[in-house]
């Protein structure tokens, strides 16, 4: 018999950021105070500009990428 989980009230917060996003903003660090940046209107539009930010500069770290709601809140993706 298991026994399920509760989620953390963290998660749940971030799920529903997340589901109310209107836009997703891609940020890759590239070194002090540096970042390369780029904006999409769905996930699989900043998962597309994520490839290519890191197809620009290799040997850079992965790519974050945040779903920012109309208040201006924002979580993680990636």
């Amino acid at each position: 018999m298991s026994r399920r989980r509760k989620p953390h009230p963290a998660d749940l917060a971030t799920a529903e950021i997340l589901s109310r996003a209107v836009r997703f903003d891609v940020a890759l660090f590239l070194g002090t105070g540096r970042y390369a940046t780029a904006s999409a209107l769905t996930l699989e539009g900043a998962k597309a500009e994520a490839m290519r930010l890191a197809a620009e500069n290799p040997g850079s770290r992965r790519p974050m990428i945040y779903g920012i709601t109309a208040e201006g809140r924002s979580a993680l993706v990636v």
